[in-house]
Parts: C-alpha cells; structure tokens; sequence
C-alpha cells in the first residue's frame, strides 16, 4: 500500500491557498492547513468532508499568527509527529500594502514579518524533515513584484525581492539532498488581495486561482532529475495593454 502524501498549505482559508488545498484533497494528499481564524479553516474542513474522497481526508486544522516562530515549529512537530513527512509545502500567505518611504515602520514590520519571515520560519522547520526522508516539493508563491518593483507598491515589493532572493538560494542549496524548491511568480490573480491593490481588471481578465493548483501539479509530475526554478505566469491582460 502506497502511504499517503502530506501537504502543508499556509494561507488556506480562502483565495489560491483555499483553492490549492481543495486540488490537493482531490489528488489524494492528506492536508495541514494553516490560517489565523479557526473558523475560515473549519469551513475548509466541512467542504472537504462534502467531497468525501477517502477515509482520511479531513486535514489537519492549524489557527495561529505565523509571524510568530514558536507557533510555527510547534505546528510543524505536530504535523510530522501525526503523519511522519511532508511532501508538499506551499508557502502562500502573505499581505499587501500600499507605499514606499511614506509606510510606517509599523506597517513596514507588518509586511515583511508576514511576506519573508514568517516563511523563513516554517522553512527552518519544514527542511530537516524533508532532508530526513530525502525528499520534497517546496513551492513559494511570490509575485511578479520580485522581477520589477510596482511604482508606489515600494515596500511590498521590496518584500517579495527578498523572498525571492531566499527562494532562489535554498533552490540551490537543497537539490543535493532531493528537494525541490520553486518560487512561482504571478501578475493579477483573481483573490480579495488583487481587489484590495486596486486591479484595473475584471475577475474573468486575470489569472484564475486554478492556474496556481494547475501549476502545483505540473511541478509535481515532474521526473526526480527535473527541478524548476521559478515560473513567471504573466496576465494577458495586463500584457496586452502594454
């Protein structure tokens, strides 16, 4: 019998992360889901139970501040103490603000604490146990914002820049020991942050949170000796108006 794989997801109350994490449950993973309210994750888990795929689908339910790195390595013990490995880990959650040199160093802290150190974090705490299986899919959801900063979008850029620049170095540094690591890298998606930064474009003009789930799996059927860096998904839209 072929022992079931485990995916951790953050940020995956709604949006792509919501939508990744109900692909998953159809493709068989087992699922740690990571949110702050406990009461967006239980709505997760009652529409996975819905589906009723297989016996132990109903995941793992984790509401805490990922900011905060004591929570976060506690979780990942609890996960690999229940399941014993992790397969798949989508780095997801992340916050969007408006500014450059005009944001407050209280809001700076804010975006880079949720955009880059929480996801340090759970990558200091996720590696060892891939490392110990000798395998793994790490995939970070960055931004189009880490290959050209957005005019009056400074900090939030800046953000993704760092998390990219991690994201690239742990690619090289952990294929060695069997672990792939992808930062992918979209424009508009259509999620509740897009409304919030203000899109010009209607839901049906950008790119769809399936797009992400769809490329998550093409990640995964990849062969052993093919990793990828990263992946650039453009928006047409936006493209064609240039």
């Amino acid at each position: 019998m072929i022992e079931q794989k485990v995916a951790l997801v953050t940020g995956a109350s709604r949006g792509i992360g919501r939508t990744v994490a109900l692909g998953l449950i159809e493709d068989g993973f087992r699922l740690a889901l990571v949110a702050r309210s406990l009461e967006s994750l239980q709505s997760i888990a009652s529409e996975i139970a819905a589906l009723n795929l297989h016996p132990d689908s109903q995941p793992l339910l984790f509401p805490i501040d990922i900011t905060k790195r004591d929570s976060v390595h506690k979780i990942v013990a609890e996960i690999d103490k229940v399941w014993g490995r992790i397969d798949l880990f989508f780095n997801n959650a992340g916050a969007w603000t408006e500014g450059t040199l005009d944001v407050s160093i209280d809001e700076f802290d804010r975006i880079f604490s949720t955009n880059l150190k929480a996801g340090f974090y759970f990558l200091q705490a996720v590696v060892p146990i891939m490392k110990q299986q000798g395998f793994g899919q790490i995939v970070n959801l960055v931004c189009i914002t880490a290959k050209g900063a957005e005019p009056d979008w400074g900090v939030y850029s800046a953000s993704k820049y760092a998390f990219f620049g991690l994201t690239e170095a742990i690619h090289f540094d952990l294929i060695k020991y069997g672990i792939k690591v992808t930062a992918i890298c979209p424009s508009w998606v259509d999620t509740n942050m897009a409304q919030q930064a203000a899109t010009p474009y209607q839901s049906d003009e950008m790119i769809q949170k399936e797009d992400i789930l769809n490329t998550i799996r093409w990640l995964l059927k990849m062969s052993p000796k093919a990793s990828i860096k990263e992946v650039v998904i453009d928006c047409t839209s936006e493209q064609l108006q240039r």
